[in-house]
Formats: structure tokens, C-alpha cells, sequence
């Protein structure tokens, strides 16, 4: 009798219904975000992507770091970022990027936690920086060195 008492207690069920939408809402923001990056971009020009990353904004826009939420995709020309819910989109050319590291500090402010930090040249031809905080940041580096730092050396070197 005890188990049967136990499946009809309202807390546990309401719990788990909760827990359950919880999970499902996260997988549809995921297909969202996963569609929307396959209708913009053709699937082999698509290295690796992820998504919940951390936008802080650009160093150039004023004000203190943003907290924006979205997909990065790195190309094989550049690197994408898409906001979650706002109209936010980024796009670095792969051949205008001219530092990339970590750091917990940008415009001026403290982050308190580590964050890609990608120095570019923009449309204007001035520096700017773009700071993101994605899962495995160590794997973003070596894939955008690989892919995109090191190609456009690469093909410098062909010229």
C-alpha cells in the first residue's frame, strides 16, 4: 500500500511533471537554435557549434559587458554567434582576426569567470574584441587557430 500512497502524492507528482517540462522546453530551444543555424548556413561549411554560450559584447560598444545568450557556430570563413531571443547576431571573418585567448576581464570590467576573448579587425578596418564563455573553451581555441587562424596563413603562404 505505501508505494501506491507514494505515486499518489501531489508533491512528488508535481515535481516530476515540472522536472519533465523543464527538460523538454530546453530540447525545443535547442532544435530552435539548431534549425535556425541550418536554414542560414549550408552544413559542410559548419565545423563544430554550441550552444548557452555567453556574449559580453563588443569592446567598441559602449557601456559595460552584455549578457547575451545564443549559439556560436565556427565556420569555415568565420565565426557566427546568434542570440537566444533577441535579434543579436555576430559575424567575425575568419581572415580578420587577429588575437585570440582567455581572459576574465573585459571592457575594463571584471567577469568573474573566463572568457574567449577574439581580437578582430572590423568593417571599418579598427580593432575590436568580442568575449565569449562557452563549454570547453580550450577545444573553441585549437579549432579556431586550426580552421581559421592557421588556414588564412596558410593561404597567405600559397599566394
Amino acid at each position: 500500500m505505501e508505494f501506491l500512497e507514494g505515486l499518489t502524492n501531489p508533491g512528488w507528482l508535481t515535481f516530476a511533471l515540472v522536472f519533465l517540462g523543464i527538460i523538454f522546453f530546453l530540447a525545443f530551444i535547442r532544435q530552435r537554435e539548431s534549425k535556425r543555424i541550418l536554414e542560414k548556413f549550408d552544413e559542410d561549411n559548419i565545423i563544430i557549434t554550441a550552444f548557452g554560450v555567453n556574449y559580453f559584447g563588443l569592446e567598441s560598444e559602449k557601456g559595460g559587458p552584455l549578457r547575451s545568450s545564443g549559439a556560436l557556430v565556427l565556420l569555415k570563413d568565420g565565426l557566427y554567434y546568434r542570440a537566444r531571443y533577441l535579434k543579436r547576431e555576430l559575424f567575425i571573418k575568419g581572415n580578420s582576426i587577429t588575437y585570440i585567448g582567455i581572459s576574465d576581464v573585459h571592457k575594463g570590467k571584471p567577469l568573474y569567470q573566463n572568457a574567449v576573448i577574439i581580437q578582430f579587425l572590423n568593417d571599418e578596418g579598427k580593432e575590436d574584441k568580442a568575449a565569449f564563455r562557452m563549454p570547453y573553451p580550450n577545444h573553441w581555441l585549437v579549432a579556431i587557430r586550426k580552421n581559421l587562424i592557421g588556414a588564412s596563413k596558410r593561404n597567405q603562404e600559397k599566394s
